[in-house]
């Protein structure tokens, strides 16, 4: 007689959040600490492909490659459903309650979301190529090149796996995934240098770290999600209704803070294809170097974003909101501290890192880059503003904040890039900088105390 097979372990759900000793801020700046190598890592790894595109292609080349790919971003940020923030918000409760076939329900659905939004994306983004390469001085011997590096956008599509990593502390695992793109990017580059590939090679550099990284990312959450017993899970749990009826109002949320991220990051699109239309190839590439150093400062929203969200949710979920804003401002404040401490440093050295990163002539973008990091240090300010609203559920006010400061502040952008050239666009940063981050705060802050507690 046969013995019935041994059930199955019991999936492991413990979040990261509800296990992890210690207070809410130290366990973000803890969390922040294991991301911080991958990304000094991909920072670094970034400023040495840049400046060998730079120095190989000189600033018209340099920048037909930063404006193909900068087009792929932007179609990717406004068209693809990112599902990070949906699946924590929502599967943080199911983890909390131990409730797996429910969390891999609402994984799989967000998962085909971002997927298949993410192929639309790549489809539109190539049929649009041609056209907006025409107002972008595009020259026809890159047309088919910019079709394909369409593909980048699948870099867009991540997010989901992101949030496992997440949702269950990996962020070793999220370090060294942030490295894994501009490492492929760099040792293509290092190739197109060494047979001479020219602005050919350096797209196809780009586009296979593009591709990679998200590629790399999908692999580690799925195996994570293995790991934890949570791919054995039946596949019946997953109809769409179910989900929407556990969870009413997932789909306006999904698109409503999609749209809200879209919006953040167009000011960094958009700025540089606009001084591609306005101006020219060459200043795209002056100004990207500029940018990119300058993103430096936004490193740290980006680690810190990726850990303090998790605690807001969780502590918003509890109705706990004077103690949410307390790690709002506290937060903030230290990132600030820390990015005026930056500033200080461009002030000092500005000159000479855009010189020995783009080469002669990149010195010219000095003031733009102060400007920049100036304005990334508003942003420092800010960003737990933004994120402790959608932890509330308030991606409405958000939305509503970056749709007027966006729409509003193009004309403005035109003007100031006729009026100042290049610089005109690090005034514009700042504009947006302290028009959305003012407007975020006072939304928070606005919002009634904490519930008086029943006995």
């Amino acid at each position: 007689m046969t013995e019935p097979p041994a059930a199955a372990p019991a999936p492991d759900l413990a979040p990261a959040a509800a296990v992890a000793p210690g207070g809410a801020l130290g366990r973000v700046f803890r969390n922040a600490g294991k991301l911080l190598g991958g990304k000094v890592a991909a920072g670094l790894i970034g400023l040495v492909y840049l400046s060998l595109g730079a120095r190989t292609l000189g600033p018209t080349d340099f920048g037909l490659l930063v404006s193909i790919n900068f087009y792929a971003l932007l179609v990717g940020n406004f068209c693809v459903l990112q599902g990070w923030h949906t699946l924590v918000r929502y599967g943080s409760g199911d983890l909390m309650t131990q409730h797996p076939e429910d969390f891999v329900a609402l994984w799989r659905y967000v998962a085909k979301i971002e997927i298949a939004s993410g192929a639309a994306a790549i489809a539109l983004c190539a049929a649009l190529s041609g056209i907006v390469g025409q107002h972008l001085g595009w020259p026809d011997s890159i047309a088919a090149l910019a079709v394909l590096y369409s593909l980048a956008i699948i870099s867009n599509t991540q997010t989901t796996p992101a949030a496992v990593l997440n949702l269950f502390g990996r962020f070793d695992l999220l370090s060294f995934q942030q490295a894994s793109g501009p490492l492929v990017r760099l040792i293509g580059a290092g190739l197109a240098w060494w047979l001479d590939g020219g602005l050919t090679g350096f797209i196809l550099a780009w586009l296979a770290g593009s591709i990679l990284e998200g590629l790399i990312q999908w692999a580690l959450g799925l195996g994570e999600l293995h790991r934890r017993g949570l791919l054995r899970q039946p596949r019946e749990h997953a109809a769409v209704m179910a989900i929407r009826q556990r969870h009413p109002g997932i789909i306006k949320f999904l698109l409503t803070n999609n749209l809200d991220i879209g919006l953040t990051d167009a000011s960094n699109r958009i700025t540089p294809l606009a001084v591609g239309a306005l101006l020219t190839p060459a200043a795209v590439g002056l100004y990207h170097v500029a940018l990119r150093i300058g993103m430096v400062l936004q490193q740290p929203m980006l680690i810190i974003s990726r850990t303090v969200y998790p605690e807001l949710a969780a502590i918003a979920a509890r109705g706990e909101q004077a103690r949410l804003r307390r790690l709002v401002l506290r937060t903030g404040a230290i990132s600030m501290a820390g990015g005026i401490v930056l500033v200080g440093a461009f002030a000092l050295i500005g000159r000479w890192l855009l010189t020995t990163i783009g080469g002669a002539g990149f010195d010219a973008t000095y003031g733009l880059l102060l400007l920049i990091a100036v304005a990334r240090t508003v942003h420092l300010l800010g960003f737990p503003f933004g994120s402790a609203l959608v932890a509330l559920g308030r991606p409405n006010t958000t939305l509503t904040i970056n749709l007027i400061a966006s729409l509003g502040l193009l004309p403005v952008l035109y003007l100031l890039l006729q009026a100042f050239q290049l610089e005109g666009a690090g005034l514009h940063a700042l504009a947006y900088a302290v028009v959305t981050v003012g407007a975020l705060i006072v939304a928070l802050l606005r919002l009634p105390p904490d519930p008086p507690k029943t006995a």
